[in-house]
């Protein structure tokens, strides 16, 4: 009966330590896309990591991007395109199939010093 507490108090130790100690910047992990619109959360947390200003942006379209088609099947990642208010252009992420990000870049006459949040 001993072991058996010891057993149970660890493991509810270890599951309580894992869980406070997850790294939210590594959520692109836990997804499984079937869709761009499921790389939602992660073009989400690249606004607040990048610490755009929300109340620029207009829109945000999720678009799927196409490498190659082939006999063997399709090559395409997916997009996130963030429009803002304040200037004319985009805030692109570009991710893997598996929302992982590649890359991110502003597009048009949309520099980052317009779209960041004025501290």
């Amino acid at each position: 009966m001993q072991n058996l507490r010891k057993i149970l108090i660890c493991g509810i130790t270890f599951i309580a330590v894992t869980s406070c100690s997850s790294n939210e910047s590594n959520l692109q992990q836990g997804i499984a896309a079937f869709g761009p619109e499921d790389c939602k959360p992660v073009v989400e947390q690249q606004i607040n990591d990048t610490n755009i200003d929300r109340n620029k942006i207009s829109k945000i379209d999720y678009l799927t991007y196409y490498i190659s088609e082939s006999d063997s099947g399709e090559e395409y990642n997916y997009q996130g395109w963030i429009s803002f208010n304040s200037c004319q252009g985009n805030f692109v992420v570009d991710m893997n199939r598996s929302c992982q990000i590649i890359k991110t870049y502003p597009m048009g006459n949309c520099r980052m010093e317009d779209i960041v949040a004025q501290n």
